[in-house]
């Protein structure tokens, strides 16, 4: 070869290289980049779906495979009222929130505030299963339209240590006996201790059906019992089961059946009765807040939870 042929055939050579080293250069950068757009929309595709609720609801929706199903990142917020839940929704809540489980007695309410969406039955294919005493309730619809499905019911019943309080409470006031002075356990859910207290307090039928008189007076009795008889004020009924788990409280002024399972899941037997007042029974509902973000999802969780 001549020198020119030489360097001919050598610059040939390195643009041959150079080409061939940018060819693998660019697929290398590219499989990066394919495998960055994977690995992005892997991480972007769980779908963030909220839920507002009484600890223990979200049992049935983690149950099952219907969240991986689905890809949902599923985020609670647990609730020491119902009333948090109209407080939430009113300040800025709408539109954030997919579901809620909502006592039904404040269904006409919210729907009257716009804070409910109404439901389409014929998406929920079980929700003919229902029994006709709790869908029958005029409370869950709205202008016609329904607002609630009903899901889960209960009573408020009296909770006490059989270990110690070894007869079954008859009397709403027995919290008010001296041998039980600093051992009573009180909730902060407001309706439920009225629902409770109203009727033995008043005389009135309804305990949530008061005047302005009679609510002073059961106010009264209670920050009586608060000040008086109580332990403490608890915020969850989850902390009432923790209070009686260790042995801090016997009784208390309101109760939730949930609070037995709780406590015997920590090692303590405790039990309830109803009053020779009675007690208050609750309906609690799935309800759909106004400009759910995800609809489509959240129809399907509820077929899932009934």
């Amino acid at each position: 070869m001549t020198g020119n042929d030489s360097n001919g055939g050598w610059n040939a050579a390195i643009a041959d290289w150079l080409s061939r080293r940018g060819f693998m250069a660019g697929m290398a950068a590219t499989g990066g980049l394919a495998a960055a757009t994977l690995a992005s929309r892997r991480a972007a595709a769980a779908t963030t779906l909220t839920w507002m609720g009484w600890q223990g609801y979200e049992t049935p929706i983690k149950s099952g495979t219907f969240l991986a199903d689905n890809d949902i990142d599923f985020q609670p917020t647990f609730i020491a009222s119902n009333e948090e839940i109209i407080t939430k929704l009113q300040a800025g809540g709408l539109g954030k929130t997919d579901l809620i489980t909502m006592y039904f007695g404040y269904l006409p309410l919210m729907a009257e505030q716009g804070l409910l969406e109404p439901i389409d039955s014929a998406r929920v294919a079980n929700f003919t299963d229902l029994a006709t005493q709790f869908t029958g309730q005029d409370a869950i619809k709205y202008n016609g339209q329904l607002v609630g499905i009903p899901w889960t019911w209960g009573s408020l019943p009296i909770m006490y240590d059989p270990s110690v309080v070894t007869s079954p409470p008859t009397s709403w006031f027995d919290v008010m006996k001296p041998e039980y002075k600093g051992k009573v356990a009180m909730v902060d859910d407001p309706l439920g201790q009225l629902l409770v207290w109203g009727r033995p307090v008043t005389g009135a039928e309804v305990g949530t059906l008061l005047s302005k008189e009679q609510l002073a007076k059961v106010i009264d009795f209670l920050i009586e019992v608060k000040t008086k008889q109580a332990r403490a004020f608890f915020a969850t009924y989850g902390d009432m089961a923790d209070a009686f788990a260790r042995n801090e409280v016997v009784i208390t002024t309101i109760g939730w059946e949930a609070v037995a399972v709780w406590a015997k899941g920590k090692g303590k037997t405790i039990t309830y009765s109803i009053p020779q007042e009675g007690t208050g029974m609750f309906m609690d509902c799935l309800c759909i807040p106004k400009d759910c973000p995800h609809p489509d999802l959240v129809y399907g969780m509820i077929k899932h939870i009934l």
